[in-house]
């Protein structure tokens, strides 16, 4: 019994971490896109797109994946400034696999939340 609360316990806390991930990428990715277009209008637009985006459970899912896959494409763009092929393509995968990780857990969170 004891056991299965703590499993309980630290797959909430996983969960916690994987949102506080989700959040913390949209905001970024909010900050930079309305820096490069110098633009409050493209801040506000993608910091609430994406949350409404989140609130629905099909789009969440397909938004989850389409991040994951934007940091593989960072792991990619940072692999290249090595000059180097494989790099490129071990980031990638350091990158999908870890930010995949995190959106599961977000999406758990949500699921739960």
């Amino acid at each position: 019994m004891q056991n299965e609360i703590r499993k309980g316990v630290n797959q909430a806390k996983q969960s916690e971490q994987g949102a506080n991930w989700f959040f913390a990428e949209i905001f970024i990715i909010a900050v930079v896109s309305g820096f490069y277009f110098s633009s409050w209008w493209v801040f506000g637009g993608i910091l609430l797109a994406s949350i409404l985006l989140a609130v629905n459970k099909k789009a969440r899912f397909v938004l989850l994946i389409l991040l994951t896959v934007g940091c593989g494409a960072v792991g990619w763009i940072v692999g290249s400034w090595f000059n180097s092929t494989g790099a490129s393509i071990v980031l990638t995968i350091f990158s999908i696999l870890i930010s995949g990780g995190y959106h599961i857990w977000a999406y758990r969170w949500m699921e739960d939340n």
